[in-house]
C-alpha cells in the first residue's frame, strides 16, 4: 500500500459525476475523505464515515497520496480549489495539520470566554491554539517547551505556557487557576 495521506495536487482526470472540478485545477487534497452521505457525516463525524476512522482512507483502505496518482473518492466534496497565491507549502499545512487542530478546538465546546489546555505545541498543537482563539477561548494554557513553538504559541494567542519539564501538567495548571482548573483539555 502507498503511503500519504494529505496533499496538493494537479487534476489529471475526472470521472463523469464529477461537476466542479476539472482537469487541470489545482486542488488541495485533506487528509480525510469522507463519505458525505453516510450517517456519521450528517452527525458531524466525517472521520467516522461507514466504521470508525472510515473517513481516512489514504494508505489505510487505499494507495495514499505519495503515489504518482491517486484516486480521490467524491471529488466534488472532498477536494478544494487552491486558491491564487497559496504556496504550495501553505496549503498542505491546511490539510491535516491546521484541519485537526481546529477540530480538536471545535471538539473541546470551549465555551465563549472560557479556559483550555493545549497539551503539545507541535504543528497540530498550534493550530488548536489558534483555533482556541477563534472560538473564543479568553485563557489558553499551552503545555511544551521548545522555544520556537513556545514563541508561536504566545503569538497565537496561549496566555500561559506550562512546561512539563519544572512540574507535572496538572499541578502547575491547577497553581495558575488557583484551583479552578480549565474548562476544556485538548491532547495533541
Amino acid at each position: 500500500m502507498v503511503l500519504g495521506h494529505e496533499a496538493v495536487g494537479i487534476v489529471e482526470e475526472v470521472g463523469s459525476l464529477v461537476k466542479n472540478i476539472k482537469v487541470g485545477d489545482k486542488v488541495i487534497v485533506p487528509a480525510i475523505t469522507p463519505d458525505w452521505d453516510d450517517e456519521a457525516a450528517q452527525r458531524g463525524y466525517p472521520s467516522q464515515t461507514t466504521e470508525p476512522l472510515g473517513g481516512w482512507k489514504f494508505s489505510n483502505f487505499k494507495d495514499g497520496a505519495f503515489g504518482e496518482r491517486f484516486h480521490v473518492n467524491l471529488a466534488d466534496a472532498n477536494l478544494a480549489l487552491m486558491p491564487e497565491g497559496l504556496t504550495d507549502e501553505a496549503a498542505v499545512m491546511l490539510v491535516d495539520m491546521w484541519s485537526t487542530g481546529m477540530m480538536g478546538s471545535e471538539n473541546a465546546n470551549i465555551p465563549l470566554g472560557g479556559s483550555v489546555l493545549v497539551i503539545g505545541i507541535g504543528a497540530v498543537g498550534l493550530s488548536a491554539i489558534a483555533g482556541a482563539a477563534l472560538l473564543g477561548a479568553a485563557d489558553i494554557y499551552a503545555a511544551g517547551t521548545r522555544p520556537v513553538s513556545v514563541k508561536v504559541a504566545k503569538e497565537y494567542g496561549a496566555t500561559e505556557i506550562i512546561n512539563y519539564r519544572e512540574a507535572p501538567i496538572d499541578e502547575q495548571v491547577r497553581e495558575a487557576t488557583n484551583g479552578a482548573g480549565v474548562d476544556s483539555v485538548i491532547l495533541l
